[in-house]
Order: structure tokens, then sequence, then C-alpha cells
């Protein structure tokens, strides 16, 4: 069943079919949540998507590597089972309660045993909290606090015409093409990313300089795989709600009628339903940002939906197996290791009224919606009241994001709490009734506390019916149907005996549980931090590689070599630990096809809105940026200038003079010219940086004129015009190209769907025109022989297996692998070496990040190099001798 078979009338619907019958559609439902309505049996159709997850996708977790590269097995005689130290960035988008649990792990990432450095990167609102808990922190951009706001209003992934006139949707668009860039600010840069961005020129000291080595991310960060496949570094996902597709229960977005359908195999189908709806809203904006930030190649929407699964990227999720046990079907790339908490009652210290207002009576009953923001707080707090009244209880309620109970008077029964520890408050009430978001849930049944869930939006249905599952509260009742005398009736029910036992039955499983400790062992032995250890100093992570050699070094180690003069700096490029195979491709060249007809049509249609964006703004005057002070310098013996360690240097007793004299403007030129590939034997460190391009020195000049005001709207319109003419040629130019190559994929993958799974061959990285042409000869000449090869082959192992009938079958496969692989071959040659040719052009655009990145290494190595004593450097220089010779 291909996927050319999946159908969309309008933005936010969708409907899959199966020979002539619809199988599964989808639609948006009022409380943010994906209506999945299943027609006819959807095993036939569950079953593909198992096949497309597997077929291009690694087919077993791989064996963690062996404890330590082989190369540096020579040195198993040092302490090595100390982690190399590495940079990790956390991308996390959501609300408070979607950060905290992140805080304790990165918390036990920092200290011994695992020693990383780790930055939580998220919304800037959250900066205080992040650091206080001494946790380094990076803002990615948008407001949690609005798009709360926003889902209340619209808890629909669809907007209603209210917002749609009010401009919501470009707000929203545009918040998230801050938060995706941000998260790739967040991997290379220093800083907090509260102001405007600092390059690796302008960071005075070198223990502040930033490229992640890994990173660890929620699902709705977006950026992450993206992010990851630039940098080639690995990528593990968190998150507190089941993400990664199963048959055991269904998406927590989705809200389902099932019909007559098997629930397993629509439970699996949702979780589908809801990535395609994904690809569909955010699918622009995520190949606006892989095409012109990573420069990547986009993704079409027809394969990219599935991209996680088909990597098998590792998950940890964050809940108790008390309350949702692992799935069967989950494979051992997936774990849970429990709810992870922040400890913030040992520091709290509760105000006086609080605690007489505890003393003063029975228990009370929690009442709060955490980040939600309504549009009426006074109508809330009067039904929170009558509620209260109804069930005779006395209530703590929050005033949360929302504003609950401002200005209002309340009774004596009634305490009205700002911002307190869930921890420390749940042990002394009698039930909880929150908004049902995961942090708040988890909290709850921790305390062994009855809960009561008044969903809003998105997952906090799928929390309801957990808990509601597992008799530990009632029923959810939705926010928009909530009356005083239902939630009274919630509250009632709450507190019946069987409920407290069936809390406490939960909350017990958790206390043998250890999420935070459990989740960071995880992530260390999913990293497989030893396959990132420097061949020559395996206590430190490897950065560069050995162009001749293939070794692995760390920049200590390169820069060790490069001084003592063993190697040259051009011998060395960057290490990329990890190759995420994103470009598969096509399932079939239907498909191909049809991808490269909608990609060719989104690009116009971006370049498009561009221009049009671009006629209606007034023409800008450039921003003129902060002048950042770049590093101290000092002289040396010499009278040339240095670049100033932040710390004195660590000489050996011999008070050697450092041995690096490099400046910072002659590290700058340096790296642009490795990152050029223009740097050849014997060359110098000139103190010039590199010279700007012709069409640098163009812009340079055209901002100088509009900053005068020499130019006016005549010209705005006529440089956006030619600017739009430019865009639409180059589509125009790259629409064979796609055609070509997405084609060729289709005709490659095909076999390995058709065949039900059969195993796939990978294609060589296309990197340039010569790897381009390399693939192009290697896939057209195994092309045809597979398929002349097929003919004798596929029957022979048919009858061998099932006799007359396998005989048939055989010939008939045969056939089929007969017309894949001759496509494949056939389009190959100019999809592949067009696509090289493509590589070829784009790769002047990545000298810039390139640079960048290379010089935050270059100064990394000499910082270690001025830092390190005639012993360590000799040390180093003996142990390459030992692996490689020379």
């Amino acid at each position: 069943m291909p996927l050319s078979r999946v159908k969309s009338n309008h933005p936010g619907q969708l409907a899959i079919d199966t020979t002539n019958l619809r199988t599964l559609s989808s639609h948006v439902s009022t409380d943010g949540r994906i209506n999945v309505q299943i027609h006819s049996n959807p095993q036939q159709l569950a079953e593909y998507f198992k096949r497309f997850q597997s077929s291009l996708g690694e087919r077993r977790h791989k064996k963690q590597s062996q404890a330590l590269r082989k190369n540096s097995n020579v040195f198993l005689d040092e302490n090595v089972a100390i982690s190399p130290r590495l940079n990790i960035a956390i991308h996390i988008v959501g609300s408070r309660g979607d950060i905290q649990p992140f805080i304790p792990i990165a918390q036990l990432l920092q200290k011994p045993p695992f020693n990383h450095r780790v930055r939580i990167c998220t919304h800037p609102v959250f900066k205080a909290f992040v650091e206080s808990n001494g946790v380094e922190f990076f803002s990615i951009g948008g407001d949690p606090e609005a798009l709360m706001a926003y889902m209340v209003k619209n808890p629909g992934l669809l907007p209603s015409m209210e917002s749609i006139k009010a401009g919501d949707i470009g707000k929203r668009r545009k918040e998230m093409t801050e938060i995706i860039n941000g998260a790739w600010r967040s991997c290379i840069e220093s800083g907090d990313g509260m102001g405007a961005r600092i390059t690796a020129a302008q960071v005075p000291d070198t223990k502040d300089l930033f490229i992640a080595d890994a990173i660890i991310a929620n699902p709705p960060s977006m950026a992450h795989i993206h992010c990851a496949e630039k940098l080639g570094i690995p990528l593990h996902m968190v998150f507190t709600m089941p993400w990664s597709p199963t048959q055991a229960f269904h998406h927590p977005l989705a809200a389902m009628d099932y019909g007559e359908a098997d629930s397993k195999f629509a439970n699996y189908l949702s979780f589908m339903a809801m990535e395609l709806l994904t690809w569909q809203g955010l699918g622009d904006l995520i190949n606006t940002f892989r095409t012109r930030t990573l420069r990547l190649d986009p993704i079409s929407p027809m394969w990219g939906y599935q991209l996680l699964p088909r990597l098998r990227v590792p998950y940890t999720y964050l809940w108790s197996e008390s309350l949702i046990p692992k799935p069967q079907d989950w494979d051992s790339h997936i774990s849970i290791t429990g709810f992870s908490f922040l400890n913030l009652a040992t520091s709290y210290t509760p105000p006086v009224d609080l605690t007489e207002f505890l003393e003063s009576g029975p228990p009370p009953v929690y009442i709060g919606f955490g980040s939600i923001v309504v549009d009426d707080p006074q109508a809330l707090t009067q039904l929170i009241l009558e509620a209260a009244k109804l069930a005779n209880v006395r209530a703590i309620v929050s005033k949360g994001w929302g504003g609950v109970g401002g200005g209002e008077e309340v009774p004596d029964d009634i305490y009205l709490i700002g911002n307190c520890p869930h921890d420390w408050l749940f042990q002394r009430v009698s039930v909880v009734v929150h908004h049902g978001g995961a942090g708040t849930t988890a909290v709850g049944i921790a305390a062994g506390r009855p809960t009561v869930v008044v969903p809003f939006f998105g997952d906090q249905p799928f929390w309801g019916q957990m808990i509601a599952s597992a008799g530990a509260g009632p029923v959810p009742v939705p926010f928009k149907k909530l009356t005083a005398a239902a939630l009274a009736a919630s509250i009632t029910f709450a507190l019946k005996p069987e409920v407290h036992v069936a809390v406490q039955k939960i909350a017990q499983g958790i206390t043998r549980e250890h999420g935070a400790e459990d989740a960071a062992a995880d992530l260390q032995l999913r990293l497989d931090t030893d396959s990132l250890r420097c061949d020559v100093c395996p206590s430190k992570v490897a950065h560069w590689k050995h162009k001749k050699s293939g070794a692995h070094l760390s920049s200590f180690a390169a820069t060790s070599l490069v001084y003592a003069g063993v190697q040259q700096p051009h011998d060395f490029k960057l290490l990329r630990h990890k190759h995420w195979y994103v470009g598969e491709g096509a399932e079939d060249p239907i498909i191909g096809a049809l991808a490269s007809v909608s990609s060719f049509l989104m690009s116009v249609g971006i370049a498009t809105s561009d221009f049009s964006y671009q006629l209606k703004a007034p023409p800008a005057v450039r921003p003129r940026k902060e002048s950042i002070k770049s590093p101290p310098t000092t002289k040396n013996a010499n009278g040339e200038a240095t670049l100033s360690p932040a710390s004195p240097y660590l000489n050996d007793p011999a008070g050697e003079i450092p041995p690096s004299s490099l400046n910072i403007q002659q590290m700058q030129h340096l790296a642009h010219k490795m990152a050029s590939k223009s740097l050849s034997p014997g060359d110098g460190t000139a103190p010039e940086g590199p010279s700007p391009t012709l069409r640098e020195k163009r812009k340079m000049m055209w901002w100088k004129t509009r900053d005068k005001g020499e130019h006016g709207r005549a010209y705005h319109i006529t440089r956006a015009s030619t600017c739009y003419a430019g865009q639409l040629t180059k589509v125009g130019l790259k629409a064979p190209i796609a055609f070509f190559y997405n084609v060729a994929n289709g005709f490659h993958n095909s076999p390995s769907y058709v065949w039900n799974g059969a195993p796939l061959r990978r294609r060589d990285e296309i990197t340039g025109f010569g790897s381009g042409l390399k693939a192009a000869g290697k896939e057209s000449a195994m092309g045809f022989y597979h398929a002349l090869s097929g003919i004798v082959i596929q029957p022979y192992i048919g009858a061998k297996r099932e006799g007359a009938r396998g005989l048939a079958k055989g010939v008939f496969r045969a056939g089929g692998d007969l017309v894949t692989n001759i496509g494949a071959a056939v389009f190959s040659l100019p999809g592949y070496t067009l696509k090289g040719i493509e590589k070829e052009f784009a790769k002047r655009h990545l000298t810039k990040l390139t640079a960048e990145i290379m010089l935050v290494r270059l100064r990394q190595g000499i910082d270690e190099l001025n830092h390190s004593t005639q012993a360590e450097r000799q040390q180093v220089v003996t142990r390459w001798g030992q692996l490689y010779g020379s």
C-alpha cells in the first residue's frame, strides 16, 4: 500500500485508502486531539507501516560498541572507565511541567561518574528556574504562556476564525521558526542565547566555547534530528508521554473511533496519523530550516513523518510502569525508566497562614490548573468555589498562570496559593484536581493521592484515561463540559476508600523506582560514549579525523601532533561520529516522482510567500550589531600578539614558554583555509582573516547605501523582484535533479516494500561531484547485476524452499526485481550524478559554518596545549608512533 493513497482535502484532515476502501481518516477535534476513524480493518495498513519503519531503518538495535575503539586498546592499562566529557544540549519545548523532569537528569549528568557539560535549551521565561538549579541555560525563544493562552482559546490544531482574523497563525508559525532556529544556535553558540549571536572569535574565555557532542530532546522541539544530522552527533529522545507507535494504546493526542476494526492495529495507525498531520502543518518550516540554515536536502512529508522510528532513534520515557507498562511491541531501543522528580520540598518554607490553614481542619483538596491560561478566570473561580461547597470539602486553590481567584473574596475553608512545590503540598492534601499535565500527574500519583483530571487539550485526556483505568481517580471531565456539580461528583468519587487503595498501590511501585538516576544511566549507555573516545587520549572526546589513517583524535591530541611537527593541519578534517541516514528517499518510484512535484510546488510557494512579504514590508534599515569585544591579547617576546589565556599557564617545572603563539586572527585564517580545503603544506598562518567574497562585498555595499537612505521604495521592489526571479530560477534548475534523484531512490528502495521488508542495500553518501559520480556508477552496476542474477537466483531459492509453488513465486519476484533494479540502474546515472553536482555547488555555503566549528576546535586544542606539560605532549607523540608508526 503506497503512500500515494494518503489524501488530504484540507489542512488538519487526511484519509488513507487501501484498494478501493477507505481504511482510516482523521480530523482535528475541538479538544486538540485527532479524531481517528477506522472505516475497515486496518491490519494491512498497520503491517505496511511496520515494514516501512524496519526496511529503511536499522533492522535490529546494534549492540553497544566494545569497551574502546580498536586502536586505543593498547592503552587499556589506563583508567579509561571515566567517561569523556561531552557537551550535551537538551532541547525542550513546553511548559514548566515539561522542563522540570529534565532538571534532575541534567544535574546527574553533570556529576561523577558522568562529568558532562550540560545545557538546557528552552524558553527564556525559564532561565532563572534552570540556572537556580545549577544547570547551564540557553534560550531558544518562544513564549509558553502565550502558547497556553492560544491552546485554551483554540484547543484543536486548527484555529478558530477569530484567531485567524487576529493573525494567530502567523504568530505561532513565526514563534515555531524562532524555536527551531534557536535550537540550532544552542548547538553551536556560547552564552545564553538571550542576545545577538556570538561568534567563536568573540568569546574571551576558550572554556565558554560550545559545540554539542550529543543532543537530548523532547519531540516537540522539532529541530533535534536535523541538528544531529548536520553535526554528525548522537541523538536521544526523552519524553513524558508515549510518542513511539504501538498497538497497546493509541496516541495521546488521538481520540479514537474504532468502529468494527481491530483496536490494536487502529492504535498503531493513530501514531501515523499524528505524524502525518504534524508534517502537513510544519513541513515547510522544517524544510526551510534544513535548506537555508543547515544547507541540508529537504525531506518530503511522504517519508519524513516516520523519520525517527525508521532511524531507530533511542527513546527514554519518564513514567512509571506501575501506571503504564512497557508495550510488548516496543523494541530494545525504547526504555521506560520511571518518573523523574525534582526535589523542591526540602528547600521550601511555607508561609505561616498556609501552615495554620492546613492544621485547622481535615486535609483539604488541592485544585489547580498550573500553566493553563483561561479567558474568564472569575467564572472558573466561582465554579471551583461552588464545587467545593457541594462536595463539602476544604480546598487549596492554585492561582496558576490563569489568575484564578484574583480579586475574589473566598470563604474561610478556601485558601488561595501561589507558587508552591507540588512534592511538598501534595503530601498534605486528600485529593489533587488538576489539568492532567504529565508532571503534575506524576507528583500526585507518587504522593499516593487520588487524582481528578480536568483536561483542556493535548495529551491531558490521555493521562486522565490512564488514571481512571488504573482506578486512581474518576473518568476525566473535559474543561469545556465542566460544571460545579460535575467537579463535585468527581471529588466525591476520588474520596472513596477503594480509590485510595488503588493509588497507594501505584505509589508503592513508584517508590521502588529511581527515574532520574535510571534515565541518566540509560542516556550514558545509549550515547555510546566509548565510541566517541580519542584513539590516542581515551579520556577525551574525539573531534578530528586523520585523513590518511582514519584515526579519531581529540583537539588536544591533534594540536600536539601538529606542534611536534609529526602532522600538519591539512592532514585533519572534522569528525562526524554519527551518520544519520536521512536521505533514503521514497519507497517506490511513483512516490519519488510525486515527492519531486510536491517539493517543486512547495519551493515555489515559499519563494512567492517571501516575495509577497518583502513587498509589503517597508525598506528596512540594517540593524547595527552591538559591538562585542574580542579576546584580550598580549605580546610575546617578538612583539607579536598572542591570545591571552583565561587562567595561568600550567607550565612544566622547566618554566617553558607557552607552546602556541597563534592569535585569534591567525586561528580564524587557518580555520577558513581548512574549511575551504585550500590549505596546503607549508602554508603560513597569515594574520589577516579571510577576505570577503564578491557577493559579500556587494551585500555590504548595498547595506551601506541603505543605511545612508540613498535608495527608496522603487529600489526595494526592484531588488525583491530580482531575488524572487533568482529563487524561481534556482527552483527550476533543481527540479529535474530532484526528479531523477527521487525516482532513482524509489526504484532502489521498492524491493524492500514489495517483498515484505526484504534487506535493503544502502547506497553511498553523496557529498560532492566525486562521491555522486561514484554512487551513480556503483548503483548502476549493482542494479544491472541484481536484475540479471535475480532471474536465476530467485526461482532457485523459491524452489528450494517451497518446491513448485516457490518456483512460481521466485519467477514472479525475479520479474519484479528485474524492473526495479534496471530502473535503479538507469535513473541512478543522471540522478546521483546531478545530485553530486548540486552538492558540489552547495559546498561554498558550508565554508563559513565549517570554519566556525573548526575555529572552536582549534581554540580548544591550543588552549589545552598551552595548559599541558612537556611530558603530556610527548606522551601523545609516543602513543601516535605506537599506533601508526609516524
